[in-house]
């Protein structure tokens, strides 16, 4: 496909070639690009109509888009913060105890220890059953309203874990230092398997 400098294009432009099979990634592809944490919902509403088949949109077209073994294109956005109140984990931090008597720090350590785990699991057994496969796009948004208590980067592991073979696109709030994640401008961290999209989506390129 024709490249372009609109990152927000380029994010879906590359998922579209990994799910069809245009282009191939040492292992499960996972695409990544970075969000100016300021317009991550405004992101999220975009890729939220870019995956609806009968919204018309000016990103890349998948529909009716087909793999090599002749199966089309399909494309999930699953928004964290709504999959996080159904985790155990979460309903753990509520049996804590009242506000007044509960630490932030008991609570963070809580959610830190499990989150990824239970979200991913949640992903597999619910939104992932029976697409568990490259043709399927799953778009993972909203990652910022999980700060601090997971990363993308252990979503991914966990995802790695778990063997989804599916085509995973994480839009993160902050920004690629040296070519690794650094979320929300903290320290960078290094996943790896991941392809990344350097250039981040800022308000300039929602209205291109």
């Amino acid at each position: 496909m024709t490249s372009t400098r609109n990152p927000l294009k380029r994010f879906t432009e590359e998922l579209v070639d990994f799910a069809s099979g245009e282009r191939r990634g040492i292992r499960n592809p996972f695409v990544m690009v970075p969000v100016e944490p300021s317009v991550e919902h405004r992101v999220t509403e975009r890729l939220v109509q870019w995956a609806d088949p009968e919204t018309p949109d000016t990103l890349t077209n998948w529909a009716g888009i087909e793999n090599q073994a002749g199966n089309e294109l399909t494309v999930e956005c699953v928004r964290l913060d709504h999959l996080m109140p159904e985790t155990r984990v979460f309903e753990t931090t509520l049996d804590l105890g009242p506000l007044e008597r509960t630490t932030t720090n008991a609570v963070t350590e809580t959610l830190e220890t499990s989150l990824a785990d239970e979200l991913i699991g949640k992903l597999v057994e619910g939104q992932l059953k029976g697409e568990n496969a490259q043709q399927h796009i799953l778009l993972m948004v909203n990652l910022g309203s999980l700060y601090p208590f997971t990363r993308a980067s252990e979503l991914l592991d966990e995802m790695d874990r778990r063997n989804v073979n599916t085509t995973i696109g994480i839009p993160f709030p902050g920004s690629i230092r040296g070519g690794k994640l650094s979320f929300f401008n903290e320290d960078a961290r290094h996943y790896y398997p991941a392809h990344r999209i350097d250039e981040k989506i800022t308000e300039v390129y929602l209205d291109d």
